[in-house]
C-alpha cells in the first residue's frame, strides 16, 4: 500500500525487514522483485505522489563547479518514480569493455563481470518497457539489418549497434498498481530521510525521517540507500557528521570519483552516399520499439589506442542559433521549457554565446520568429506528424531527427570521463529547511580525458576518410579547443559510492554492501566504478534486479 506519512499518524519506531531509501529505477526494481520474498519491506521516498516545487528545492546545491554544471535540482524529480518521470527513455547496455581492467584509465576496475549483469537485461528492458535484448540492426529490423551508412571498411567504428527507447516509463505510475496490491510492502511517501542508523558496532539498524517536523525511526537490519548519486552521497556524508561512528566513509572516498559523461558538439559528419542509404532515424523494431542506430569507436580500437567509450550521434544545427533558418528549429528553441529537460540542456547548453552575436534579446527572438513566419507550411507538416508520433501517443517518438538535404550534420559526441579522486560530491555549510547539509558538486575532468577524446575522434575520422561514403570533418579539434566544445550536461551521476574489491578502494563491496556499515546497501549509479558512454538507467535496473537476487536467494520475482 501507499501511505502518505504526514497522515499516518506512525509511531516513534516502526520495524520491517529492509527498507528502501528513495523510489526511482532502483528503488522501484527492488520493490518489485521483492514484493513476494516474504519480507516485510518499507520503501521511503521523499517527495509525493506528484511534483512539488516545495520538495524539488530540497535537492538544490550550496555550490557548483564549474559553473557550467548543471544545476542538481534538474535532472531529478522529489518524487514517486524518481528521476524516470523525466528521463529520454534511451536504454543501451554496458559493453564487456566497460567491465575489463583498463590500466591506462585510473581506478577504471569492477569488482563484477559483465556477464554478472548481462543475464539481467531481459527482465531490466521489461521492467523499463523497452523490449528484447537486441542491440543491433539485424536483430530489430530483420528486413532492414544495414549499418548506419554502407561503405566503411574498418574495424574501429561499429555502425549497426542500435539504442532501444522506453516509452518513456514513468516508473512510478506504470508499476504503481503492481506495488500498491504487494501485501509485503508499504511505500511512505513525504517522508524525507535525514540519517541513516547504526548500531555501537557501526551495523545498520534502520533510517531517521522527518516527517512534518517530527521525527519518526524506522527500523530494519537491512537499509538499502536507492536515492540517486547524488541524494546517496549526501545521506552517508550528513549521517557520518552526526554520529561518531563512521558510514561508509572510512578512506573519505564517500562522494568521491563522482562522474557525469562528456557530451558536446564535435566536428562534422558529412554523408557522401545517397539520402536513401543512409539510416539516420527512428524506426519501430519488430516487437514495436523505437530504435536507432548509432556510430561507437569499436572496443577494439579502445584497447589497441588506450582509449574510452565514445559515441557519435548525427545531430541538427544548435536550436539557438537562428542563422539556421529552420522553422522547426526555431519553435523548438521557443518552447525549450517544455522539452524532455536531458534534451533541453544539451540543445541550449551555450545559449549565451550565440545570444553575445545580437544587439539586443529583440533581435536575437526576432530572427527566430522570422524563421517561423518563413517556413510555416513546412512548421505545420512536422507540427502534424509530432502530434500524432509524440504527444498523442503511448509510445512517443523519442526526438526530432530532421534531414540535411546536404547530409551534413554536427556530430553530438558523448563519451566516457575516467573516474578521478578529486571530483566530489560533499556538503557545504548551508542547511535546507529539514536542517540537511546542502551539497557542493566539484566536477573535475582530468587532462588524459581530453587526451583520449582527441584521439578517439580522430580515429574515427581517419576510418571514415578511408570510405566513399562518409567523412568525419575534425580539422583544428585539439585538446584545448576540446575544453571549449565540451559542456559538463551533469544529467547523469554516477560513482559516489563505488563498488570495489576493498574499503581501500571503494565504499561497497561487489554484492553493494557498504564496507564499514553491515547490512547498508547502494543501489544505483552511484555504485558504479566507471561511467561507460551509455546512459545508465538499463544498468541501474540490471545491478538492481542483481541486489534483489542476493537479499532474497531463490524468492525473488520475475516480472
Amino acid at each position: 500500500m501507499i501511505v502518505d506519512a504526514r497522515k499516518a499518524n506512525l509511531a516513534a519506531n516502526v520495524e520491517f525487514d529492509l527498507i528502501i531509501v528513495g523510489s526511482g529505477a532502483a528503488g522501484i526494481t527492488l520493490a518489485l522483485s521483492l514484493r513476494q520474498s516474504g519480507l516485510k519491506i518499507a520503501m521511503i521516498e521523499a517527495g509525493g505522489e506528484r511534483f512539488s516545487a516545495e520538495a524539488q528545492q530540497l535537492l538544490a546545491s550550496d555550490a557548483i563547479s564549474p559553473k557550467t554544471h548543471s544545476p542538481t535540482h534538474m535532472y531529478r524529480q522529489r518524487l514517486l518514480g524518481g528521476s524516470t518521470a523525466i528521463w529520454g527513455g534511451r536504454c543501451i547496455p554496458f559493453d564487456p569493455i566497460d567491465f575489463e581492467d583498463r590500466p591506462w584509465m585510473e581506478a577504471a576496475h569492477w569488482p563484477i563481470t559483465h556477464g554478472d549483469v548481462a543475464k539481467h537485461w531481459p527482465q531490466a528492458l521489461r521492467i523499463a518497457e523497452a523490449g528484447l535484448p537486441e542491440f543491433n540492426a539485424a536483430q530489430a529490423w530483420p528486413g532492414d539489418q544495414e549499418p548506419m551508412v554502407k561503405g566503411v571498411d574498418s574495424a574501429d567504428v561499429i555502425l549497426d549497434r542500435i539504442e532501444r527507447f522506453s516509452k518513456p516509463s514513468h516508473f512510478g505510475k506504470i508499476w504503481r498498481q503492481n506495488m500498491e496490491q504487494a501485501a509485503n510492502l508499504t511505500i511512505y511517501t513525504h517522508a524525507p530521510v535525514t540519517q541513516i542508523l547504526l548500531h555501537d558496532n557501526n551495523r545498520v539498524r534502520g533510517v531517521r525521517c522527518s516527517i512534518d517536523g517530527r521525527a519518526v525511526e524506522m527500523t530494519a537490519p537491512r537499509v538499502v540507500l536507492a536515492a540517486g548519486g547524488i541524494e546517496t552521497a549526501r545521506l552517508l556524508l550528513a549521517s557520518r557528521e552526526t554520529q561518531s561512528v563512521g558510514v561508509g566513509n572510512g578512506r573519505d572516498l564517500v562522494g568521491r570519483y563522482y562522474q557525469c559523461h562528456l557530451e558536446g558538439e564535435v566536428g562534422h559528419l558529412h554523408f557522401l552516399s545517397p539520402s536513401s542509404d543512409l539510416r539516420l532515424n527512428y524506426g519501430k523494431s519488430h516487437d514495436d520499439i523505437y530504435c536507432r542506430r548509432y556510430i561507437w569507436l569499436s572496443p577494439e580500437a579502445q584497447r589497441r589506442e588506450h582509449l574510452g567509450g565514445m559515441v557519435l550521434r548525427p545531430g541538427h544545427p544548435s536550436i539557438v542559433d537562428p542563422r539556421h533558418r529552420h522553422p522547426v528549429l526555431s519553435a523548438m528553441y521557443l518552447v525549450k521549457n517544455f522539452i524532455v529537460p536531458e534534451y533541453a540542456r544539451k540543445m541550449t547548453a551555450l545559449e549565451h554565446k550565440i545570444r553575445a552575436n545580437h544587439s539586443s534579446g529583440l533581435s536575437y527572438y526576432g530572427a527566430h520568429i522570422a524563421n517561423i513566419l518563413r517556413g510555416a507550411p513546412k512548421l505545420a507538416v512536422f507540427g502534424t506528424d509530432w502530434l500524432r508520433r509524440r504527444t498523442l501517443a503511448k509510445r512517443k517518438l523519442p526526438s526530432v531527427v530532421l534531414p540535411d538535404p546536404r547530409n551534413f550534420y554536427p556530430a553530438d559526441i558523448n563519451a566516457e570521463q575516467e573516474p578521478n579522486y578529486l571530483s566530489r560530491i560533499s556538503i557545504g555549510n548551508t542547511r535546507d529547511a529539514l536542517d540537511m547539509p546542502r551539497v557542493q558538486v566539484d566536477w573535475r575532468t582530468t587532462d588524459a580525458d581530453y587526451e583520449r577524446l582527441v584521439r578517439s575522434i580522430h580515429t574515427i575520422s581517419a576510418a571514415f576518410a578511408t570510405s566513399r561514403t562518409v567523412r568525419y570533418d575534425v580539422e583544428g579539434i585539439d585538446v584545448a579547443t576540446l575544453r571549449d566544445l565540451i559542456v559538463p550536461i551533469g544529467g547523469h551521476h554516477i560513482g559516489t559510492a563505488r563498488m570495489a574489491d576493498s574499503a581501500a578502494e571503494g565504499v561497497c563491496d561487489s554484492n553493494c554492501e557498504v564496507f564499514d556499515a553491515p547490512g547498508l546497501f547502494i543501489a544505483g549509479a552511484a555504485s558504479f566504478p566507471t561511467s561507460s558512454f551509455a546512459n545508465p538507467t538499463l544498468t541501474i535496473v540490471a545491478l538492481s534486479l542483481r541486489l534483489a537476487e542476493y537479499l532474497a536467494p531463490g524468492r525473488t520475482l520475475s516480472i
